[in-house]
């Protein structure tokens, strides 16, 4: 009888406390969410104005050295040796000083080549061997525009640029005597740091996509690994970058274990419209995730009720069990031809029937209970 009485109330208690729980956990998930998507929204805003900002210094930065007198003396060197050993040293030292200038960069450029008014490598950092006589203005049509007569232009642009991978470029003409004598082009490669660096300024979690023939590649992510990277790259290419980059657009995609709400953009301040573009990221399932701590207590409170109703129903079962297999063992021997035996039960709340079944047995086999006392003959000590 316990066990029957335990499991039944057990098995109530589990239900009303699981299906609370559920529902204010559900109900706290619902309203944790609703902040994920205009969250979202800004962030991209803000990163929008953050790539811009960023794009803008390191125009000006470009754009300032092609003043420098250094460079002047590069282009006016009597031979190719010369030329190229002279772009080599002030390209080495303009990586360091651009990238001191916009210290957000945190290191020196990548890529600091000196171009022939043609748009050819004149030379670069790194290597003073590397790229020379590299034709980038018939590569890269942000370069051709820069370098385009009379005057050329300041151009911004996202490239791929070899081994390097996808950089962030601008190119300016240098001029002497209001005439293109040729160019200077800066690149800072877009690695993982980049998108770490934008999310932690946005607030959310950021991403870069660059269209590779058909597919999609993601060079930059502030979240996860490789894995994620891939999941990134398979749910570009399944839309089409420039699907993706017409206006803002919003969906829901699985990066690792977590759904997240995703926003692409274009990269601004891109000469190349369709090849770039930026994925700003909130984790739902993050979002989410203080639901469980909000719908705790009520489990709390469900282990408790656990614990006191199958403490209560084993005390209840124990208090009315004892007795009543005292009423049954008293029968059994009345049935069994033991006249004389009647049941002596103490019992609050059982006592009224003990006395009934004591009276009843009596009527049966002649004998006046009230003339025998209240127990009435032989029977079990009480409880």
């Amino acid at each position: 009888m316990r066990w029957k009485l335990v499991v039944g109330n057990v098995l109530a208690v589990l239900l009303v406390g699981i299906l609370g729980w559920m529902l204010s956990r559900g109900r706290a998930s619902e309203e944790l969410a609703t902040d994920v998507a205009p969250s979202v929204d800004r962030a991209t805003s803000l990163l929008d104005a953050v790539r811009a900002q960023d794009g803008d210094q390191l125009v000006d930065a470009v754009e300032g050295a092609t003043h420098a007198p250094d460079i002047a003396a590069v282009l006016a060197a009597d031979s190719e040796s010369a030329q190229r050993d002279a772009a080599f040293t002030f390209s080495e030292a303009m990586a360091r000083q651009i990238g001191a200038q916009i210290q957000r960069r945190g290191r020196p450029a990548d890529l600091v080549a000196v171009l022939s008014p043609d748009g050819r490598v004149l030379g670069r950092n790194a290597d003073r061997r590397l790229d020379a006589g590299r034709n980038v203005g018939q590569e890269f049509p942000a370069v051709a525009h820069a370098l385009a007569a009379p005057r050329g232009n300041v151009v911004r642009d996202y490239i791929r640029y070899g081994e390097q991978g996808w950089l962030e470029v601008a190119v300016a003409p240098v001029m002497v005597d209001d005439h293109i004598r040729g160019g200077l082009l800066v690149g800072f490669v877009l690695a993982d740091s980049a998108s770490r660096s934008d999310a932690q300024r946005i607030g959310v979690d950021v991403g870069y996509l660059f269209r590779e023939g058909e597919g999609c590649m993601v060079q930059s992510l502030s979240v996860g690994q490789q894995r994620e990277k891939e999941q990134l790259r398979t749910w570009c290419t399944q839309r089409q970058l420039q699907n993706l980059l017409r206006g803002r657009q919003s969906t829901t995609l699985t990066l690792g274990d977590d759904q997240y709400l995703a926003m692409t953009i274009p990269m601004p301040g891109a000469y190349s419209a369709g090849s770039a573009g930026a994925v700003v990221l909130r984790s739902i399932t993050a979002a989410r995730a203080p639901a469980n701590d909000v719908a705790f207590p009520m489990l709390l409170a469900m282990i408790l009720g656990l614990v006191v109703s199958v403490g209560y129903n084993l005390y209840i079962a124990m208090y009315f069990e004892k007795p009543i297999e005292q009423i049954e063992d008293g029968l059994l021997q009345i049935i069994n031809g033991n006249r004389e035996h009647r049941i002596n039960v103490e019992h609050a709340e059982l006592g009224g029937i003990v006395y009934r079944v004591n009276q009843l047995v009596g009527e049966l086999t002649g004998v006046d209970e009230d003339n025998e006392g209240s127990g009435g003959g032989s029977g079990e000590s009480g409880s």
